[in-house]
């Protein structure tokens, strides 16, 4: 076909049911590459045989057309990133989980990177195996929250009905999740406090504290200046940051302080977030200063060999376990568990109105004694004053 201004197609031309039946025209392509004479001829003997089959050209194209269309749908929802940040929107904040920036960052670092913009359909089990290796040789923690929130995530696209099944069905973990048990003590308290003064900051002075208030690793990323009272010593964490989503009243030993002092030496510097490196969120990047530690730690046992006894390495070991190191220590120090309970935010039970109120000063005279008492005792086994255990005076016998 040659138009008026001389723009030349190509075009078959057939009858459905054959003569008698309408003319009806299927166009094949304007003339130039790909269409030359040749190939549009052989284009047009694939069209007229499937007329002879009772198949309408023109009306596969607009169904084809509209399955590529559907299909481009289906692939852009359901690519791995897209259907984090929707999974993220429908299910960890629909339910408010606590943990939900925690696993954000799981997908973020771990999962994202490796499976981009692919259709989660096309997930399969050797390849999520692989990548699971991977994360493993870096950090079995790591590996093992991998598994459990994509899993979750592949098992969430098969309850609203865009999977079919998952690749991850009855995939077990990479490693066992067991229950931690690791603690530090006196040379290995000695050797982290120290590796953590040739880290510069905000992660030198983050690691003490996270060791001297015994807090959740997040919890002490975002502490910012609003909760913290240096006059009474005392730092509130608000509700919406604490795992048990209530406030939580934390007692600053004066070694907090002095930390928090030497770090803002100016009042009007004291605002904002105390830990960041933006100004704007809080510090984070963990799994690389953890590593950044590990490595100041073994320059000092390697410099200071003479100093720790027969400790050479201090391995196996992650942030958390200073948090259980701090429970386990004041106990040691002859607190009763629910003293150091309290101090960790371990509260049980449900409770509002007054008694919510209350709650927040519930054991502070307590909290403060073994705050102080811990804070002395980490003093002594940095300084090398006392590598041991400091006895201490029960607070029931403790006067205030």
């Amino acid at each position: 076909m040659v138009t008026a201004k001389g723009s030349r197609s190509y075009l078959v031309q057939f009858q459905m049911g054959g003569r008698g039946f309408p003319t009806k025209r299927a166009t094949i392509g304007r003339h130039g590459s790909p269409w030359t004479a040749e190939k549009a001829r052989e284009r047009a003997a694939d069209l007229l045989e499937m007329v002879r089959k009772g198949i309408n050209p023109v009306d596969e194209f607009k169904r084809r057309t509209v399955e590529d269309l559907e299909s481009k749908r289906v692939s852009a929802i359901l690519a791995f990133d897209r259907y984090v940040d929707l999974f993220s929107t429908k299910y960890l904040d629909a339910n408010a989980l606590r943990s939900a920036a925690d696993i954000k960052s799981v997908f973020r670092r771990d999962l994202v990177p490796v499976f981009g913009s692919r259709s989660i359909a096309s997930l399969r089990r050797a390849e999520i195996s692989d990548c699971l290796d991977k994360i493993s040789a870096r950090s079995q923690s790591a590996s093992i929250k991998a598994h459990k929130w994509l899993r979750k995530l592949l098992s969430w696209a098969v309850d609203r009905g865009d999977l079919a099944t998952s690749p991850m069905e009855a995939m077990s973990p990479p490693h066992r999740d067991g229950q931690r048990k690791r603690v530090l003590r006196g040379d290995e308290l000695r050797a982290v406090w120290l590796a953590s003064e040739a880290m510069g900051e905000p992660f030198g002075s983050f690691v003490k504290i996270l060791l001297l208030t015994g807090q959740r690793l997040r919890e002490v990323a975002g502490m910012h200046w609003s909760e913290i009272d240096l006059a009474t010593s005392e730092w509130t964490i608000p509700g919406h940051r604490t795992k048990n989503g209530r406030d939580h009243l934390c007692h600053l030993s004066q070694q907090t302080v002095d930390i928090l002092q030497q770090r803002f030496p100016s009042i009007e510097n004291r605002a904002g977030l105390v830990f960041s490196t933006t100004g704007i969120t809080p510090i984070s990047g963990f799994s690389k200063s953890k590593a950044k530690l590990d490595r100041e730690i073994a320059n000092v046992l390697a410099n200071l060999s003479n100093k720790f006894g027969s400790l050479r390495s201090l391995n196996n070991w992650v942030y958390h376990d200073l948090r259980r190191s701090f429970s386990t220590g004041c106990q040691a120090l002859k607190f009763p568990i629910e003293h150091t309970e309290a101090c960790l935010n371990h509260v049980s039970g449900k409770r509002g109105g007054l008694a919510a109120i209350y709650q927040l000063h519930e054991y502070k005279a307590e909290k403060a004694l073994v705050f102080d008492a811990w804070g002395r005792h980490v003093h002594s086994v940095v300084t090398g004053a006392n590598s041991n255990v400091i006895p201490m005076l029960h607070p029931s016998s403790a006067t205030s």
